[in-house]
């Protein structure tokens, strides 16, 4: 019994070993498009968002709306009529006092995120209710110029392939423009 253990032991070993030693070759995958963003890219959006924002601040919905866009495909159209009036029912059902950009991100020309946190109402310190909100948007570049669009279930899952395609953890590089 002891050298069947022994034998199997070194059974396993030698399997463990060998497996070690075929190192298959490592798949040549088609290299993601790297994205380059400048302080310029960083500076239009950021000026879209300080727009959308001060006319949300001034209960101008109709305007703030007016500002989004729809992604289909590789395209960006204005949102038709029947989009706006949604887009500013849900905005109106949110509207708050205060409206903070909380963070962006860029991963690629499509595939970018902008949180704004909304707030609701102020709150006094023993208050329990949450007075806070989010809201997303995708800025988008299309031609070299910078859009804002709506991020939510249905644009994302239509536009699926090609943010796969471009990938959500390209490397990115940001140059310093002088």
């Amino acid at each position: 019994m002891k050298r069947l253990f022994l034998f199997l032991a070194a059974v396993v070993m030698l399997a463990g070993f060998s497996a070690c030693g075929d190192k298959k070759a490592p798949v040549n995958k088609k290299p993601r498009k790297v994205y380059t963003f400048t302080k310029q890219d960083s500076t239009e959006v950021l000026s879209l968002v300080s727009q959308f924002t001060a006319r949300l601040q001034n209960n101008d919905l109709r305007g703030a709306v007016e500002m989004l866009n729809i992604l289909k495909g590789d395209s960006v159209f204005p949102m038709e009529p029947v989009q706006q009036r949604r887009q500013a029912m849900a905005l109106g059902m949110v509207r708050g006092i205060r409206y903070d950009l909380n963070y962006v991100r860029f991963n690629s020309d499509r595939n970018n995120e902008i949180k704004l946190d909304i707030t609701l109402f102020e709150k006094q310190s023993d208050d329990p209710r949450p007075n806070m909100t989010g809201f997303y948007l995708r800025p988008v570049r299309f031609e070299g110029k910078w859009y804002l669009t709506v991020k939510d279930n249905i644009t994302d899952r239509e536009n699926s392939n090609y943010f796969e395609k471009e990938g959500t953890d390209a490397e990115l590089s940001e140059t310093e423009e002088e």
